[in-house]
């Protein structure tokens, strides 16, 4: 059965990984996560019985946040992540050709850089587009690295388990088909990068 979720192996290297990893942690840039509020999904609030890591929201194209009271960006990170993705989504397109005769779409600009301590997941079995406001096709990951006891990544209607590997991307359908969530680690910290990509008009 195709599932349309894909996996790209060694689409950042061990370099670029720990790189972004150290950045994550020598800055104090990571904020307790958050998430939409159901009834509300402009509204996003601290849910950790649903989501409970650390996270830093990033813009891909390295616009600064400021604006919305959030520290700058580095932009190696971003560089990294941007010219990678775009790698993936080409492949992505080589094995799904569809995506091409819908209207355009690119990765949204927003994307989070977050971590995982042991303890800590998105526990609440969820996808990606769940309110008719959205326009997501798709989503995005990078493991940044390798978590042996747990910390992979379980998708509900295909009783799929994606393990987390050092540099690994993984792109899958935003819809109720792919609910999925994270696969809580008791003893490792799980690093990861992910965003959406959207129909052009909502970009």
């Amino acid at each position: 059965m195709n599932h349309f979720i894909e996996v790209f192996d060694n689409a950042l290297t061990s370099e670029q990984c720990k790189y972004i990893i150290n950045y994550m942690n020598n800055d104090c840039i990571l904020k307790p996560g958050v998430m939409p509020v159901s009834r509300f999904p402009k509204k996003n609030d601290v849910w950790k019985e649903r989501k409970d890591d650390w996270e830093k929201l990033m813009n891909i194209e390295g616009r600064r946040l400021e604006n919305l009271g959030l520290t700058a960006d580095d932009d190696q990170t971003n560089t990294i992540i941007r010219l990678n993705l775009m790698k993936c989504i080409d492949k992505y397109i080589e094995i799904h050709p569809q995506l091409l005769e819908i209207e355009a779409w690119c990765y949204y600009e927003l994307y989070n850089l977050q971590k995982y301590e042991p303890g800590q997941g998105f526990h609440m079995m969820h996808c990606e587009h769940s309110h008719k406001g959205s326009t997501r096709i798709m989503a995005w990951m990078f493991y940044l690295n390798t978590v042996t006891d747990g910390g992979g990544t379980y998708f509900q209607n295909y009783d799929l388990t994606m393990n987390a590997v050092e540099g690994r991307c993984v792109i899958w359908p935003a819809y109720w088909t792919h609910f999925h969530k994270g696969i809580v680690s008791k003893t490792e910290t799980k690093y990861i990068a992910t965003g959406w990509i959207n129909f052009i008009d909502s970009v």
